[in-house]
């Protein structure tokens, strides 16, 4: 007669539970709220076939009105940049109130070239 193999088992210290925590306790203790998940509301707007459609209108026409980049109460700190034409090395940094400088992006930030 043929034996069944035993297999010895060890515990391991963490413990697969699928819930959502809710809080934890303390070392090692959560609590975890198991059951069903609530399903996600989506809005019918908000839906990828809507939005498709709504990148491609957007993404059809050329350039981005300046209106929609420089809006907001911190207007005044953000910036437009683009590839300078005559030299792609450089970068032109374009404020909300028009004016346009010329630089390099230095270690993640802009610095205005001389003139």
């Amino acid at each position: 007669m043929a034996r069944e193999k035993t297999i010895a088992r060890e515990r391991t210290a963490a413990q697969l539970v699928q819930g959502r925590p809710v809080a934890v306790l303390g070392r090692g203790m959560t609590l975890v709220k198991v059951g069903k998940a609530p399903r996600a509301v989506v809005r019918p707007g908000d839906n990828t076939t809507v939005l498709l459609k709504k990148a491609a209108r957007a993404l059809d026409k050329p350039g981005i009105e300046r209106s929609v980049v420089f809006r907001g109460p911190n207007a005044a700190k953000i910036f437009a940049y683009s590839a300078y034409p005559q030299d792609p090395t450089k970068v032109v940094r374009e404020a909300a109130d028009g004016t346009k400088v010329v630089g390099r992006m230095v270690d993640g930030r802009f610095r205005a070239s001389k003139a």
